[in-house]
């Protein structure tokens, strides 16, 4: 078999529409258990461990980590995985030390369920909600957009249908499952998909193994014909102690910022069910992000000359030179699996955003929580179907669009923590600090980048947010002795 995806149409449709239907039944499912407001967002604080650490780490991978970064390893070579392995190791760990007790506390204490309910309170102002709710809504949408063109490439390449066509089934079934079932839908639905994902990552470094001959074989081989590969910086001088450093911090301290990671930690039953879900969350993205990842480096052996776009399709390739038809395809939803666990979390958290943050807490506050259960169904709709549309246009390529999102969303990470820990932290500041580093992260990706000095631009900007932060606070009126209560005196007790 030459370097392209046979088409195997029969197979891929059999596993995959078992598979899409089965989702679309846990949506079902779970809108018989959705009653509330509360039910719909965190499902009432009372998510446990298996489920809480497999949907953390579910939502967190996705189609670059499946597709986009196995291609551009297989160009890179080992220091490739230092694209996401380091950082992702600590994606849980990291958020759950700084902000994770406290979110479960006081989410139960004040009834939070979205990270804009956290930071209206605390800033006792709802400018910042609508600030996150604009900025979920310009970098989300672009998010969720880009797992779809994954689905839609898969689709391709396996029956020849257009890309379109898996872009729009992969859209109405996560439209389902999460417009009936809300957060329960997504996060049991991210189990399946977790567990999925991982079981993919590990068939698919066996098979590269095999295929290469043995790590032995593999590295002798690569030793001999692109050394390069075997050392830091990498081909092509991929991976410079800049973009190293970058991605750990990107990956491991922005996802504090990041609101469908966030919202996690209120969904908790307690802290004790966080701890445990850490070490299986950690546990599955270590496992997972290595041996995909690895696969990539492996997969130059045996298969040579892929460039371009192309290289997106190594697992694929792997996993149809090293399996029958129905067993490759079972796999191959492993990758859709990894789209669709981000896309659903992601867009409960945006019709979130549009009904629960700007339209019951700002435009209408005497909405009551039935109104905005029925609004937020309608909404996931209309948001749904604007993503699908994003991929049908596919205006960049996965992994830039998934970069650049996060990035933008990752900017909140100081308002968070500084909210947490500063007590002198203002709204003035929290707002400044945000679109500083948002619109200065913008102008270096797209026309300063001499400015990132090598760095991720999120790294630079956010720097420079951290001291407007600080500068416009400490130039402001500070927040009043009630926030300081809430927020500090009342949990000083309860989170040691």
């Amino acid at each position: 078999m030459g370097n392209t995806v046979q088409a195997t149409p029969l197979p891929f449709y059999l596993v995959l529409a078992f598979y899409l239907v089965g989702m679309a039944f846990i949506g079902w499912y779970a809108s018989k258990k959705t009653t509330s407001l509360s039910e719909f967002f965190v499902m009432n604080a009372k998510a446990g461990a298996i489920v809480s650490g497999l949907a953390y780490f579910a939502t967190q991978y996705s189609m670059s980590t499946f597709m986009g970064v196995p291609g551009t390893i297989y160009s890179v070579g080992y220091p490739g995985l230092a694209v996401s392995v380091p950082g992702l190791v600590f994606s849980m760990i990291i958020p759950a030390i700084l902000m994770g007790r406290k979110l479960i506390v006081i989410g139960r204490k004040y009834e939070f369920l979205t990270m804009a309910d956290y930071l209206a309170d605390r800033y006792q102002s709802n400018s910042i909600r609508i600030l996150l709710a604009i900025l979920m809504i310009i970098f989300l949408i672009p998010m969720m957009g880009a797992q779809t063109i994954g689905a839609g490439v898969i689709v391709n390449v396996f029956t020849g249908l257009p890309v379109w066509v898996g872009i729009v089934g992969m859209g109405i079934i996560v439209i389902i499952y999460c417009m009936a079932g809300g957060i329960r839908g997504a996060m049991i639905t991210d189990v399946i998909q977790g567990s999925l994902m991982v079981g993919t990552a590990i068939i698919t470094f066996i098979l590269s193994i095999k295929l290469g001959g043995g790590l032995s074989n593999i590295n002798e081989t690569l030793a001999a014909t692109n050394p390069d590969m075997l050392s830091f910086p990498g081909a092509n001088n991929y991976m410079p102690w800049q973009n190293y450093v970058s991605q750990i911090v990107l990956w491991s301290f922005f996802t504090m910022g990041q609101p469908h990671l966030f919202t996690k930690f209120f969904a908790m039953k307690d802290h004790k069910v966080m701890f445990k879900a850490i070490l299986l969350g950690t546990a599955g993205m270590w496992l997972a992000a290595t041996l995909i990842e690895w696969s990539g480096v492996n997969a130059n052996i045996f298969i040579q000359g892929l460039t371009g776009k192309d290289v997106d399709n190594i697992v694929p390739l792997i996993l149809q030179k090293g399996l029958n038809p129905f067993v490759a395809s079972l796999f191959i939803a492993g990758i859709v699996a990894a789209g669709m666990s981000t896309i659903d979390s992601v867009l409960i958290m945006s019709t979130g955003a549009i009904t629960r943050d700007l339209y019951q807490k700002v435009i209408n506050k005497d909405a009551t929580d039935e109104d905005i259960m029925r609004i937020s169904k309608k909404v996931t709709i209309v948001i749904g179907l604007v993503v699908i549309l994003f991929g049908v246009f596919r205006p960049a390529s996965i992994f830039q669009i998934i970069l650049f999102s996060f990035g933008g969303m990752g900017a909140f990470v100081i308002p968070v923590l500084f909210g947490m820990y500063w007590k002198r932290a203002t709204i003035e500041g929290a707002i400044s600090s945000v679109i500083v580093t948002v619109v200065l992260m913008i102008l270096i990706t797209f026309k300063f980048e001499s400015l990132s000095f090598g760095f991720h631009p999120l790294i630079v900007s956010s720097i420079v947010g951290t001291i407007v932060m600080v500068v416009v606070s400490l130039l402001t009126k500070a927040p009043s002795e009630e926030v300081i209560n809430r927020h500090f005196n009342y949990l000083e007790g309860m989170v040691k």
